[in-house]
């Protein structure tokens, strides 16, 4: 498969951005069969969520950002999370 340029890149991040979170998901995982998740809900920065993927095909990451707002005394099951960002960025092999 050929690597994402930056512009394709560019066209990704629209495409995403205007998704719910679990439609990016799904539709990240049909993209590059090779592709893996890295991190699923993983707090990189204080208030944030993110969950990673790696097309390794297409020689893109892909972090997927979300916020929660719930209260520090709500149970895991009754979170709530608000879908607000996604970047895209190019993996050290993709040179495009």
């Amino acid at each position: 498969m050929a690597h994402l340029n930056e512009t394709e890149r560019k066209a990704l991040l629209d495409e995403l951005s205007g998704m719910r979170f679990w439609h990016a998901r799904f539709k990240l995982r049909l993209m590059d069969p090779a592709g893996q998740l890295l991190y699923y809900r993983n707090v990189q920065q204080a208030g944030e969520w993110h969950t990673k993927y790696v097309l390794e095909g297409l020689g893109t990451e892909v972090t997927l950002v979300e916020v929660n707002h719930a209260e520090n005394n709500q149970p895991r099951n009754k979170q709530k999370f608000e879908f607000v960002n996604v970047i895209v960025e190019p993996t050290p092999d993709n040179r495009s």
